[in-house]
C-alpha cells in the first residue's frame, strides 16, 4: 500500500556512484559522464578511489562550479536550467561551503533541501487536504499530483521565509495567513531516476486554512487545485502512482500525525513511522 512509495524514494545504491570531496568531506556523488567531464574541466582530481576538489576557497569554488554548470549546459550534458543558487554542504548542521546551480546539484549528488506544506481544512464531514496538479509544462513530473505548496531551498533564505515565499507564488496564500503554518519535522530520502541523485531533506509544514479560501497559482507551476477528503487522498496514494514520488511520503506523515492512519487501521503503521527519515542514506 504505502511502503512501496518509501522503497521507491529510497532506491539509490551509493556503491554505484563515485564520491567527491572537499577538504576530506563528501559533498556529493557522480557517475562516469560527469566524473570525466569534471576531471577534464579541472573541478577535481583523483584522491584514491574518490574525487577531491582542486579549489579550496568558497568564492573560487562558487565561480568554478558556475562556469562548469554553464559549460555542461551549453554542451547538452546538463539538460535543464533554473538559474537559482543552491547551498552545498557536507552535513545538515554546517554552514554553506559554496553555491551551485540548482539543476547541477542532482547531477553531482549534492545534499539538498526543500520545503513542503500540507494545506488542510477541517470540515463537518472530516479532514480535507488541498492537492495540486503540476503544470504539464514543467520539465519535471509534469501533470502529477503534488502537495499544496513545495519548493527547493535556495541559498540566502531561511526555511520559514522560503515556505512563505512559495505559499504566495504557488498557491496565492497571503503572508499573514502563511505565517500561521507550523513546522512538523522532516522527510528524507536518497533517490535516483537515472538522471541524477537526489539526497533530499524536506522540511514539512502544516497550515489549517479557512473553508472559504481558494488557492490560485501565481507562478505557472500548478495547473489546478482540488480539495479532497484525506481518505480519498490516501486511497490515491495506496492504489496509484499519480503523486510525485516524494509527496506520498509527506502526506502519509501528515495522516499519521493527524491520527488518520493508526496502528489499528494500518498494518504498515510501525514500519511507516520508522521510515520517515533515513538520514544515514544521505
Amino acid at each position: 500500500m504505502y511502503l512501496r512509495h518509501y522503497d521507491r524514494a529510497h532506491n539509490a545504491d551509493l556503491t554505484q556512484w563515485i564520491p567527491w570531496t572537499h577538504q576530506g568531506d563528501v559533498l556529493g556523488y557522480v557517475q562516469p559522464a560527469f566524473r570525466d567531464r569534471g576531471l577534464e574541466f579541472g573541478l577535481w582530481r583523483w584522491d584514491g578511489d574518490r574525487l577531491a576538489t582542486v579549489e579550496h576557497e568558497s568564492a573560487a569554488l562558487t565561480d568554478q562550479f558556475a562556469a562548469f554548470a554553464d559549460t555542461v549546459f551549453k554542451e547538452g550534458l546538463l539538460t535543464s536550467w533554473v538559474g537559482e543558487p543552491f547551498p552545498v554542504k557536507a552535513t545538515v548542521e554546517e554552514d554553506t561551503r559554496f553555491t551551485m546551480e540548482r539543476t547541477l546539484t542532482a547531477r553531482l549528488g549534492c545534499l539538498t533541501f526543500g520545503v513542503h506544506l500540507n494545506g488542510y481544512v477541517v470540515t463537518p464531514e472530516g479532514l480535507k487536504l488541498w492537492v495540486a496538479t503540476r503544470s504539464k509544462q514543467k520539465p519535471t513530473f509534469p501533470g502529477l499530483l503534488d502537495n499544496m505548496v513545495g519548493g527547493g531551498q535556495p541559498e540566502g533564505l531561511g526555511l520559514f521565509e522560503n515556505m512563505i515565499k512559495e505559499c504566495g507564488e504557488e498557491a496565492g496564500i497571503p503572508e499573514a495567513l502563511a505565517q500561521q503554518a507550523h513546522a512538523t519535522g522532516t522527510i528524507s530520502y536518497c533517490h535516483t531516476d537515472g538522471r541524477g541523485l537526489k539526497r533530499d531533506i524536506l522540511y514539512c509544514y502544516d497550515l489549517a486554512l479557512p473553508a472559504d479560501f481558494d488557492p490560485v497559482c501565481a507562478d505557472g507551476e500548478v495547473e489546478s487545485f482540488e480539495l479532497l477528503p484525506i481518505e480519498s487522498v490516501l486511497d490515491l496514494i495506496a492504489t496509484t502512482d499519480r503523486f510525485k514520488y516524494n509527496c506520498n511520503l509527506v502526506i502519509v506523515d501528515f495522516a499519521i500525525r493527524h491520527g488518520v492512519l493508526t496502528g489499528d487501521n494500518t498494518p504498515e503503521y510501525a514500519a511507516l513511522c520508522a521510515r520517515a527519515n533515513q538520514l544515514q542514506w544521505l
